[in-house]
């Protein structure tokens, strides 16, 4: 019964304590001073955006011919949705930054 108590209060003190632990920003904050380290930023987010650019480039080719015909006007913005902005994250960046590049649709 004791080891119960102990843990409930363990428990409940990790509960309260928590949320005093997580300092959050703001939404625009959070890229007004975004970096990451350069390791991660070559294993990991080099290799996914590429993933990602690659798979927009396929559903790229699989959409372009139904863009085309319906909403021609509109076919520089899908383009630039799946291709383009993951293309420019990917290699327009500086190692371990991502802010600075124009990834907007």
């Amino acid at each position: 019964m004791r080891k119960l108590a102990g843990s409930l209060v363990l428990m409940l003190g990790l509960a309260l304590g928590a949320p005093l632990a997580a300092q959050a920003v703001t939404y625009e904050d959070s890229f007004a001073d975004c970096s990451y380290p350069k390791g991660f930023d070559l294993l990991v987010m080099r290799p996914v955006s590429f993933a990602t650019m690659v798979g927009g480039f396929v559903v790229f080719v699989a959409v372009a011919p139904l863009t085309a015909i319906t909403v021609p006007e509109e076919f520089g913005t899908v383009t630039d949705m799946l291709f383009r902005a993951p293309a420019r994250f990917t290699f327009r960046r500086a190692l371990g930054v991502c802010s600075g590049v124009d990834v907007t649709y």
